[in-house]
């Protein structure tokens, strides 16, 4: 008998980045909506099903969403003290936006600190007082 499902989606964010969320279905329910994807982004989605004796085999299933994607938004960062930058976009309203930053580019692919917001500015606090990298 099954007892629940793991999905786990990926897509890639812009060209550099991989990104992965995972949703774990409790029961029996077979169906299930995701909310905030990106508009003509395409994504990988696997699933499988738990059941008292073990994982079911992965189903896999590449999809690519409807609709216009949105612009990139263009992002201003100031700071503002040693360790808070101000950062602001432009960018369309009701959207989910991920704020990512780190020293290095290769930080900033590799792992970056990242945060995510629906408004259209933040400030973030760093670590130390170092020049960072930031990416909306």
């Amino acid at each position: 008998q099954v007892s629940g499902y793991v999905v786990n989606i990926y897509w890639t964010f812009d060209t550099h980045r991989q990104e992965k969320r995972t949703l774990i279905i409790e029961g029996e329910k077979s169906i299930q909506k995701v909310a905030n994807l990106t508009a003509r982004t395409p994504y990988e989605i696997s699933a499988w099903a738990k059941t008292e004796l073990g994982d079911s085999p992965l189903s896999f299933v590449h999809v690519v969403t409807s609709g216009t994607r949105p612009a990139s938004p263009s992002l201003k960062a100031k700071a503002i003290n040693q360790t808070a930058v101000e950062c602001s976009w432009t960018g369309p309203r009701n959207v989910v936006y991920g704020i990512f930053y780190a020293t290095s580019f290769l930080e900033l692919y590799r792992s970056p600190h990242n945060t995510s917001t629906t408004s259209h500015n933040i400030t973030v606090i760093v670590q130390r007082d170092e020049q960072y990298l930031f990416l909306v």
